[in-house]
């Protein structure tokens, strides 16, 4: 997945809310954090504190493996803590 294809799924599924794209902190709440360091991409979930959920944290060697990652991340995140809507899609 290249950056305009993922920027495009993030806007026409209104993903942007739980989309970071910088490393976890203290404004990440509820959000799946995608960042670059020294070549490496990485993606990582936060919690309601914006603490890292240590079992979401995945790196890449490249940015397109790492966006698509991302995407499913989103989606996951709106899947739950969109009001009205859970897991089994009710």
């Amino acid at each position: 997945m290249n950056r305009s294809d993922f920027d495009e799924v993030v806007r026409v599924e209104r993903l942007g809310r739980w989309l970071a794209r910088s490393e976890p902190s203290g404004a990440t709440a509820n959000k799946l954090c995608l960042f670059e360091r020294a070549g490496t991409w990485y993606t990582v979930t936060t919690d309601e504190r914006a603490g890292v959920i240590e079992t979401t944290r995945r790196s890449y060697s490249n940015q397109s493996e790492a966006l698509a990652d991302a995407v499913e991340g989103l989606r996951f995140l709106r899947d739950v803590l969109s009001p009205g809507r859970g897991l089994d899609g009710a």
